[in-house]
């Protein structure tokens, strides 16, 4: 990366989530990866977002949803 452009990494640090499914707590996490948003100009300079986002794994078996990814909270 060059002197023009800005990186800025953010993980997520949630213990858990509720199911999107059957809104059962979960705090397994099933995996986690990258995203990296669009990016975007600040001050003339190209700045690249990179979050580390958790996908949680659902406790329930009969739950149709196996897996979803935490939402942000306010």
């Amino acid at each position: 990366m060059s002197s023009e452009t800005i990186r800025v990494e953010a993980r997520s640090t949630t213990t858990g989530s509720a199911c999107s499914g059957c809104g059962n707590w979960s705090i397994r996490v099933h995996s986690s990866y990258l995203r990296f948003p669009a990016d975007v100009p600040s001050a003339g300079r190209r700045v690249v977002l990179c979050l580390r986002v958790r996908r949680f794994a659902c406790p329930v078996a009969s739950c149709g949803r196996r897996t979803w990814l935490s939402r942000c909270r306010d």
